[in-house]
């Protein structure tokens, strides 16, 4: 079993943390680039543990007041070197929603690290410390400033009624290699719901798209009854690219079905990396990754 220790900063400051990228210093830094962020912590522990399959060095922090968990990769004094970096994992298409958080927001910042393994009959030994008195909360960015964003630009949508007409359902995000949402894709789903509702004969065709087709790890959810926007409750599997499209596109369709709209109103259509917006090598290849959403029967 590996031996997690929760540290302050002050402890950090002391055994020399060096974090992940090509800054590192022998203190922690006021900036952090930020992977992934969830409301619960086993969520984060299990993004962690995936990006350390991929040969990545996460490191886990709490934001005590927006009660959030962060999954960053990079930590710095400069802030500068944190944006540019966040900007280069955004490009890269490894993490397209990478962002800057300041340690600023914590109150009582605490950073959990593994350090070494240990037998698998042996507990974990914990050691808690309390912050230095001396920081203070000053807000800077948020997870949550980024969730009200998203909200606004979902809210000033207006969806095609056409008949024929295709568009991509705009901030819809999925875990890596799975094929649920993350919590932020709820204003976007919430939004194809209310149109729905309000279009009581329209149908749609939900396709489903991926970057490349390559096949590899399916994350899915275990039951019609797990958590849409959440990894508790779901199993590992190996399949193409083609199924996972279309568990995403599933996924919608579920979503849609489980808040009261008629399954005969929806289809959906698996299409894996065969219609690509731009190459899987792109800079922009996360792009690739989408829902789009076809009105194959209109109410008008």
């Amino acid at each position: 079993m590996k031996t997690v220790v929760l540290v302050s900063f002050l402890l950090i400051a002391l055994i020399g943390h060096r974090a992940w990228a090509q800054t590192a210093s022998s203190s922690p830094g006021n900036y952090v680039v930020v992977v992934g962020t969830f409301s619960v912590k086993e969520n984060a522990n299990k993004f962690a543990k995936q990006l350390r399959k991929q040969k990545l060095k996460p490191q886990l922090e709490i934001d005590k007041i927006n009660n959030l968990h962060h999954v960053y990769v990079l930590e710095t004094d400069n802030h500068d070197t944190a944006i540019a970096e966040a900007k280069r994992l955004q490009k890269s298409g490894l993490f397209r929603d990478a962002w800057v958080f300041s340690r600023g927001l914590i109150v009582e910042p605490v950073i959990a690290t593994v350090i070494e393994e240990k037998p698998k009959e042996e507990e974990k030994k914990i050691i808690i410390e309390e912050p230095p008195k001396e920081i203070k909360a000053v807000p800077v960015d948020s997870a949550k400033l980024r969730e009200e964003k998203i909200k606004n630009e979902v809210e000033k949508k207006v969806m095609s009624t056409k008949k024929g007409g295709m568009e991509k359902l705009d901030y819809i995000f999925f875990y890596r290699d799975a094929s649920v949402l993350r919590l932020e894709s709820r204003f976007a789903v919430d939004k194809l719901l209310q149109f729905l509702r309000e279009k009581p004969k329209t149908e749609i065709r939900i396709h489903g798209h991926t970057n490349g087709n390559e096949p590899g790890k399916i994350i899915k959810r275990a039951s019609d009854k797990a958590d849409f926007f959440s990894l508790t409750n779901t199993v590992e599997d190996y399949g193409s690219a083609k199924e996972l499209s279309e568990l995403r596109a599933n996924t919608i369709r579920d979503y849609l079905i489980a808040n009261g709209i008629d399954k005969k109103r929806m289809t959906v259509k698996a299409w894996g990396g065969k219609k690509p917006l731009v190459n899987e090598d792109s800079d922009k290849a996360e792009t690739n990754v989408r829902v789009e959403i076809e009105v194959v029967q209109s109410q008008e």
